[in-house]
């Protein structure tokens, strides 16, 4: 069976619903943001590998390394854990082997979560995933799918608390859930 019966399979049976698509232009930048929490200052010193990207849907996002946006999985403000079925379209956003101490170009409070599925990255508490539906940098085609018990929100820099998204502070994401 191909990737994309099966891909499409997992979708059908989780019931996905999708916003439609949302390919954006994305245009990486790099911004200092400092923390003001211990957690925060310590993870500055890690591997980064989270950084910012300017979307033309969303403003100022998150994105791992390759530029691919990151999403969390919220009911109602907390986090729902993605697991399953889940992670076959929602896969996590892991740390490379043997790091132990992670940071974020312009992002705050990153720090992991040792999972069945390695070492998550997590952001102001919430752990990260990729969609597997967006291809290449710059796709952001899962903001507001509800699926597996929760709502899937593009990791945004700014936005309001009300929203899932970050706050920004000092130019970085800050802990705005």
């Amino acid at each position: 069976m191909s990737g994309v019966a099966v891909m499409a399979g997992a979708l059908m049976l989780a019931a996905c619903g999708s916003s439609g698509s949302s390919k954006a232009s994305t245009t990486t930048t790099t911004t200092g943001g400092s923390g003001s929490s211990t957690s925060q200052t310590a993870a500055a010193a890690g591997t980064p590998v989270l950084k910012t990207a300017s979307n033309t849907k969303f403003g100022t996002i998150v994105v791992d390394t390759d530029g691919r946006t990151v999403y969390t999985l919220t009911n109602n403000g907390q986090a729902v854990a993605c697991t399953g079925a889940c992670l076959s379209v929602w896969p996590p956003v892991l740390a490379p082997a043997g790091v132990t101490s992670v940071s974020g170009e312009g992002v705050n409070a990153v720090a992991t979560a040792a999972t069945g599925a390695g070492t998550q990255i997590t952001q102001a508490g919430l752990p990260l995933y990729r969609f597997v539906n967006d291809t290449a940098a710059g796709d952001a085609k899962g903001d507001g799918i509800t699926s597996f018990g929760g709502t899937w929100h593009v990791v945004k820099v700014g936005a309001s608390a009300s929203t899932t998204t970050t706050g920004s502070s000092s130019g970085g994401v800050g802990g705005g859930y």
